[in-house]
């Protein structure tokens, strides 16, 4: 055999060790190595893959968050027309008044809202504008409406005793 730079007289290899006793070159080894080496690989794909999904479910819940709080601001300033346009009707005794605030009332149910009650009092659901010393709702300011279980907007109500 041919002698390497190292002097090894077995290997040409230019290690100067004896391949045969190198740990590093015994196949079961090399084997284990690259078994270890694809289990990082999978375990990396894996976290990557949760991360990604992750990402993807964040980014749907950010958009349907957006979504709602922009339907949420324009259908507020809606709602603002109906309050007022149930004062008017107090004061104005037209139909036409009142074929506005029908159509306007369809409108604001096909948007997916629903009126909160306003029958018992519920702190959580209610907002007391002004209270004469009772727990019933003696009158009702403005309605509130809720999308969901998100309340767009608080039912405006005056406290006293029936």
């Amino acid at each position: 055999m041919e002698e390497n730079k190292e002097g090894c007289e077995e290997c040409t290899c230019g290690t100067g060790e004896s391949c045969g006793d190198n740990p590093m070159n015994t196949s079961e080894e090399v084997i284990e190595l690259l078994k270890e080496e694809i289990q990082k690989l999978k375990d990396k794909s894996l976290l990557l893959q949760a991360d990604f999904d992750n990402y993807k479910k964040r980014t749907i819940k950010e958009k349907e968050d957006l979504v709602l709080n922009t339907k949420s601001k324009m259908i507020s300033s809606i709602l603002d027309i109906d309050s007022e346009l149930a004062i008017a009707k107090t004061s104005i005794k037209d139909s036409g008044i009142d074929l506005i605030i029908s159509k306007l009332s369809n409108w604001i149910k096909s948007q997916g809202l629903e009126e909160i009650q306003t029958d018992t009092y519920d702190s959580d659901l209610h907002e007391v504008i002004s209270s004469a010393g009772g727990n019933n709702i003696v009158a009702v300011v403005s309605k509130g409406y809720k999308s969901g279980d998100k309340v767009i907007r608080y039912p405006k109500i005056i406290l006293g005793d029936k």
